[in-house]
């Protein structure tokens, strides 16, 4: 064979070994990126269009988390709202809800208290019960203290002294958590000045009636199982200007609250609670669990 039909044959050995180790690493190249591919999905990073989910851990399970079901009311793991008093919040959903207070004198002396609610209804049937979207009642303070709950758009302002008052009216869900939007409580706030012509509250020394003993008087026993009145709530009468005496033995530890009074006194398990007070402003106040909210009397104080 010639010297040039021999270096032909070199030269097309030479490519067609390039050839097929191009090949080999075309093959190497794509079988290292499927492989790369699988184990990228392992590693937790999406790929592009891919939906990303995240663990639990991720999530912050076992911290306060706050979730919203589908109805738009959220809640907080590990704290149950319901039935908490005086501090915990609900928020409201559209059409989110308010209230708007105003206070007219009334003909016979004193003022009547007009709260009308919007976008909510007053449901004193369910009062104590659980949370409904859009349904409750409405707490009444005077100067910070709250006074009573509202049930119905008129009242009677209890009497007041001489003064300069804060009148505040708020949206309270059934189980007594605040109604709130965006974390600001639900309410309206109205400010009365009382002359003293005009007052209906005289502040004099009411322990002058302690030792007296033509002052009537009146017990009042309240046994409560369970965290609620056996018996459930009483109305009873009292006498204006009688003493009171209040005895409440509960198998929960808790606060009575008299409401209009300011009167607020712990109950520990199986330890009797006695205390008494001179009845001396009139109108109805409940007396009431304060960490519960759970209802125990209506005094009709007259």
């Amino acid at each position: 064979m010639s010297a040039a039909l021999l270096l032909g044959a070199s030269k097309i050995s030479e490519r067609l070994l390039v050839l097929d180790f191009s090949w080999r690493c075309l093959t190497v190249a794509l079988a290292l990126g499927v492989f790369a591919a699988a184990c990228g999905g392992d590693s937790g990073t999406p790929s592009s269009g891919a939906p990303s989910t995240s663990s639990s851990q991720d999530a912050g399970v076992g911290s306060d988390t706050t979730t919203t079901d589908q109805s738009g009311h959220s809640e907080t793991d590990g704290h149950d709202h319901n039935h908490t008093h005086g501090a915990a919040t609900t928020p409201a959903i559209e059409p989110y809800p308010s209230v708007s207070v105003r206070i007219l004198e009334d003909p016979s002396g004193g003022w009547l208290l007009h709260s009308v609610p919007t976008n909510f209804r007053l449901a004193p049937e369910n009062v104590s019960t659980e949370h409904v979207d859009g349904e409750g009642h409405m707490h009444l303070y005077v100067d910070g203290v709250k006074i009573t709950r509202l049930y119905g758009e008129w009242h009677q302002l209890p009497p007041l002294a001489a003064g300069v008052h804060e009148i505040r009216v708020e949206l309270s869900s059934n189980d007594h958590s605040a109604m709130a939007i965006n974390g600001t409580i639900v309410d309206d706030t109205v400010t009365l000045e009382v002359s003293e012509d005009e007052a209906t509250l005289v502040t004099d020394d009411s322990d002058s009636h302690e030792h007296d003993m033509s002052v009537p008087s009146q017990t009042i026993s309240v046994d409560i199982v369970g965290g609620e009145p056996v018996g459930g709530h009483r109305r009873v009468d009292v006498d204006l200007d009688s003493k009171v005496t209040i005895s409440v033995t509960s198998d929960t530890a808790e606060e009575v609250h008299v409401h209009g009074y300011d009167i607020l006194y712990p109950v520990a398990v199986g330890q009797p609670l006695e205390f008494g007070f001179v009845a001396e402003i009139p109108g109805v106040f409940e007396v009431e669990l304060e960490g519960s909210g759970q209802l125990l009397l209506l005094l009709t104080v007259s």
